[in-house]
């Protein structure tokens, strides 16, 4: 891991003043901040090549500075290191600039003339060093960036910063500043409300409103719906159930809940008929009862009338009907991918290109299945052929030891002992296996390339994960923020925080799913009753029913098989060290995560009781 500040740069405002920086940003061709990025490398690197040690001290202060990358979603500061490798090792990031480097840009920030790179330093001052000065500055130039940014299709970047001016306004004392925001927003509402090409854009603009608990409820809440209404009469089903769900917390701003209520079940029908226009028009079974998997649990999470849940029930389970291995079979046939079978760099290449060009959600969804779960039955079968041809393992006794030294199991020589104990070294063995390749090379050669690709291409919000939670029949009401949480940190680099947030959720969630199925996840024992623990409910067959043997083989080795990873048990009793969390399992079990939470909507639903309640 990179060490605390220290002095890299050891220049001062006078210093900046004397290079030619300002023209450079000004030729760019993209008034965005990673692409002054490249031109301040650039000069750096030149200055570097003739000698100008000083030169390359001041670009490199001020390419540093347009590398960070944002997660506005934090609380605190926002900017982090442009790339972490699964190892720990980063890039710097905010909190590595030095005292002398804050004074060196709080000199020259009034003098910046380019609004885009202004905001940034600016912001930078202000999250470092809370200079109310400095973040003033940042909301004025975060708009006037906006402004410049502005477009009915290409959106994003506009309304991001103006979404982080907002978040700068809202704190006590900006009071003047927000008023401003506010105007902003309002008018682009108006510009941009009748222009269908404008997409998502009235939404987002609308959500950044509520955030600061501004805007005519009543007004915004119908134009939600006659939008929401509008991309429906075009079959646009993501972006009609995005305008119902804004609709419905206007509405919820007013207190009607008979409203709020009709835009939930409008929004749960969206995924309904998204998954039967799917079916249709030959997506497939799979597609179709993804989405219609998720308008039910939303139709019962609202309360739907009775006969319609069971219809849509019914009729999800008539589609599930032609989908084998609903828990293992992914929506996109990543083998057929070209390189895919090759050498690593090509497959790496592949996996880049499988999810760049695209809107976060379509990468989203790619990426939740550019690589498969561990094919259990293979596995054994590979591993019987070379047991085979190796005598050693069933000569000699094996042990695996934990972060602490300590030996954490043994297995005895194979071919020994009872069938039983033979079948639990078999799966040892095949544990110990998936630890040192299976686990492994999915992250080297197809995960990690396409994480980065698309953290290169989106900034990847929170709400942009929403989709994969929302209604989710795999993990219980309430839980959806801590995954979201955890999956963010994923795509950030920072296992450290995804492994502590998501390993209790996965826990949580398998009871969860246990417990929708029937099944009885606790025990009693002296008049008390106590929940069954992660070992004892991966031990039970309605998992192995539910989830399948390889995404069970995946989920119990790396959580709580000691010839596996055991990271539910080391984390949980603090035995990992910072760095044990910097490893290819935690990528795995990371991805796999997302698999899951995307392949749950397809899951096998209980049979339908026709005596069961919407509450229930």
């Amino acid at each position: 891991m990179t060490d605390g500040p220290q002095e890299r740069f050891n220049v001062t405002a006078d210093d900046l003043r004397r290079y030619d920086w300002q023209a450079r940003i000004a030729s760019s061709k993209r008034a965005e901040i990673h692409s002054y990025h490249g031109i301040l490398t650039a000069a750096a690197e030149s200055c570097k090549q003739a000698g100008d040690e000083l030169g390359h001290r001041v670009f490199s202060l001020l390419y540093v500075v347009a590398s960070f990358h944002p997660n506005f979603d934090a609380k605190g500061n926002p900017y982090g290191s442009l790339w972490t490798s699964s190892d720990g090792s980063r890039s710097l990031n905010a909190e590595d600039l030095t005292e002398a480097d804050l004074i060196a840009l709080a000199g020259v920030v009034d003098e910046i003339a380019d609004p885009e790179f202004r905001a940034r330093v600016a912001d930078v001052l202000w999250v470092t060093k809370k200079n109310f000065k400095a973040a003033k500055i940042a909301v004025s130039a975060f708009l006037e960036s906006a402004e410049r940014l502005k477009s009915d299709d290409m959106w994003p970047p506009y309304t991001e910063r103006i979404e982080r001016a907002a978040r700068i306004s809202a704190i006590r004392g900006f009071e003047k500043e927000c008023a401003v925001v506010v105007a902003v927003l309002e008018s682009a509402i108006k510009e941009f409300e009748n222009n269908p090409k404008s997409g998502l854009l009235c939404h987002r603009l609308m959500s950044i409103l509520l955030s600061l608990d501004q805007g005519d409820h009543a007004r915004y809440a119908a134009l939600a719906e006659r939008l929401a209404q509008q991309f429906a009469s075009i079959s646009n089903w993501h972006f009609s159930e995005d305008y119902w769900q804004v609709a419905e917390q206007w509405h919820r701003r007013e207190k009607k809940n008979e409203d709020v209520r009709r835009c939930q079940l409008a929004a749960a029908e969206c995924n309904i008929s998204n998954g039967e226009n799917g079916f249709k028009n030959q997506h497939g079974a799979m597609f179709a009862a993804t989405w219609i998997g998720k308008g039910l649990e939303a139709l019962r999470r609202a309360k739907a009338d009775k006969a319609r849940i069971q219809a849509v029930h019914r009729r999800l389970l008539e589609i599930q009907g032609q989908i084998p291995n609903e828990m293992q079979t992914t929506e996109v046939a990543v083998d057929e991918i070209p390189g895919f079978r090759e050498n690593e760099a090509l497959c790496q290449e592949a996996s880049r290109k499988f999810v760049s060009g695209l809107d976060i959600r379509a990468a989203l969804e790619r990426f939740a299945n550019v690589a498969r779960p561990t094919k259990f039955e293979d596995l054994k079968k590979q591993h019987a052929e070379s047991s085979k041809d190796f005598i050693f393992p069933r000569l000699v006794t094996t042990s695996t030891i934990d972060h602490t030294g300590k030996t954490a199991d043994v297995l005895p020589p194979l071919g020994t002992g009872t069938p039983e104990e033979q079948a639990e070294a078999v799966l040892k063995h095949l544990y110990n296996q998936a630890r040192t390749i299976q686990w492994q090379m999915p992250v080297a050669w197809r995960i990690e390339p396409a994480r980065l690709a698309i953290m290169e291409e989106h900034a990847v919000r929170r709400r942009d994960l929403l989709f994969l939670v929302l209604n989710n029949p795999f993990m219980p009401e309430g839980h959806e923020g801590i995954y979201l949480r955890g999956i963010q940190a994923g795509f950030h680099g920072d296992w450290l925080m995804a492994m502590h947030l998501l390993i209790p959720q996965l826990e949580a969630s398998i009871r969860y799913v246990l417990q929708q199925a029937g099944a009885i996840t606790s025990g009693m024992r002296d008049g008390i009753q106590a929940e069954k623990d992660l070992k004892q409910l991966m031990e039970m067959p309605e998992f192995e029913q539910i989830f399948g043997p390889d995404i069970s083989f995946d989920l119990r080795g790396i959580l709580i098989e000691r010839f596996g990873h055991n990271l539910r048990n080391e984390l949980a009793h603090g035995l990992l060290p910072e760095g044990g969390f910097y490893q290819p399992a935690s990528e795995y079990l990371w991805w796999l995560t997302i698999h899951l939470c995307w392949c749950a909507f397809r899951m096998s639903q209980k049979p339908i009781d026709p005596e069961s309640s919407p509450a229930e």
